[in-house]
This record gives structure tokens, C-alpha cells and sequence, in this order.
């Protein structure tokens, strides 16, 4: 009984984040993850919903719902905080999990405590500080081991946003394709 709330509360999560995503838009996650990732997602949904399943996805999301609530009840924080801005005729959103004023704050969890913060999130986090012209973004992580935070004070160039929408090599990361659910399918899965 608890498993099926847990899960349909996952999918209902799933939903509105779908609903979310604009025609034409990129998103922030999109320039730090595979890009075929997304059109998988779009030519597929029944994997796509598949995966939003997992023991790790929905400890993920448990996480992320626990931290941003304790964010916005104790420090008065905006949570799930959308932004967007125009590079030439790309439009680029996100949406950062918490802003305290000039401050972005990202939660991940991780199964491992080792080579944190991750290449992927620091790139995410200089995009955020980018996107909401923030002072620095706070990487929360939380793994079996400690909850630990990094600051990431830099902002990302357009310049560079731009390479990374062109930019179609399939997977960005050799690591990717051990955890994606879409690697049952795709011809550029690798083997690391």
C-alpha cells in the first residue's frame, strides 16, 4: 500500500515536470547530459516512465521534496524556482531546487562520496549562476556516507552555452550510458 502512494506520488511528479518542458526551449539539464537522452525520452515514454521507478530515482526525489521543504520553511526560501534567457535564438530554461536571494542552492544525492562535486553538477551550477544572475550556486549532496556542500562561485560564458547546444556527441560522459535506462536501446551505448 505505501509502495503504491510512493509511486503513484512518483509519476504524478513525473507528470508535471513533462508539462513543464517548453516546445523549442533547451534546458539546462539537456547541456549537461547526453543528447540523445531527451529525444529517447520524447520517442519513448513508457521506458521514460519506466525509469522514474527505480530505487534510486525515488530516493532521489524523496530527497529533494524532504530538503526543499526544511529550505523553505526554515530559511524562508524559494523552491523550484524557474528562469530563462535568450542567447541569440536559442531559448535556455531551468529551474534551480532553491534561491535565496542572490544565492542558487542544487541538491543531489549520490551513491558514492568519492570525486564530488561532479564535473556535470559544477557545469549545471555555473549555468544556474548564469541564468539568475546569482553570486554563487550551493551544491548540496547527500550520499550513504555524509551530506557535504560545494560552492561554485563561477558563471558560464554564452560562448560556451552555445558549444554545448551544438555539441551532439552521444554520451557527453563515458559513465552515462552505465546508468541510463535508455542504454537497452541506444546504438551509441558504451561499454566503461
Amino acid at each position: 500500500m505505501i509502495i503504491e502512494v510512493v509511486v503513484d506520488w512518483r509519476l504524478r511528479e513525473l507528470e508535471k515536470h513533462k508539462k513543464l518542458k517548453e516546445e523549442g526551449a533547451i534546458e539546462v539539464t539537456d547541456l549537461i547530459r547526453c543528447p540523445l537522452k531527451r529525444e529517447f525520452e520524447e520517442k519513448f515514454p513508457d521506458l521514460y516512465k519506466a525509469s522514474a521507478y527505480t530505487p534510486a530515482t525515488i530516493l532521489g526525489s524523496l530527497v529533494h521534496l524532504g530538503l526543499e521543504q526544511i529550505l523553505s520553511n526554515e530559511l524562508n526560501a524559494e523552491v523550484e524556482v524557474k528562469g530563462e534567457k535568450w542567447i541569440g535564438e536559442y531559448k535556455i530554461v531551468g529551474r534551480i531546487d532553491a534561491k535565496l536571494g542572490k544565492v542558487g542552492i542544487e541538491i543531489k544525492t549520490s551513491r558514492a562520496d568519492f570525486e564530488i562535486p561532479y564535473d556535470h553538477h559544477v557545469l549545471q551550477a555555473r549555468i544556474y549562476n548564469w541564468l539568475f544572475d546569482l553570486e554563487k550556486t550551493v551544491l548540496v549532496y547527500v550520499t550513504p556516507d555524509r551530506v557535504t556542500e560545494y560552492v561554485v562561485e563561477e558563471d558560464i560564458e554564452e560562448e560556451e552555452i552555445v558549444r554545448l547546444i551544438v555539441d551532439k556527441t552521444a554520451p557527453r560522459y563515458d559513465w552515462e550510458c552505465r546508468y541510463c535506462f535508455f542504454s537497452l536501446i541506444c546504438p551509441n551505448k558504451r561499454k566503461k
